[in-house]
């Protein structure tokens, strides 16, 4: 495999686990998306286009979003993947 093709794998599989965490905080634990946007300044609509898959982030915006959900609400997530 290509060095482009591991990675792209790898930026698949973080949307995904991302998205899931994104479901498990907005359904269970009633956290706006809004709320997230404004923290990472990403526009609403592609946070929301972006957890229901019509729409991806850029890399660097992955990045910011997950290491801000690990901060704001990893035990939470921590919790509830058990």
């Amino acid at each position: 495999m290509t060095q482009e093709k591991i990675i792209e794998l790898k930026l698949k599989e973080k949307r995904g686990i991302l998205r899931g965490w994104l479901d498990i905080l907005d359904e269970t634990y009633g956290v706006k998306m809004t709320f997230i946007a404004r923290q990472l300044d990403i526009q609403i609509q592609n946070l929301h286009n972006f957890k229901k898959g019509k729409q991806t982030l850029s890399v660097e915006k992955l990045f910011f979003l997950e290491r801000f959900l690990i901060e704001k609400y990893g035990k939470l997530l921590i919790e509830e993947s058990k």
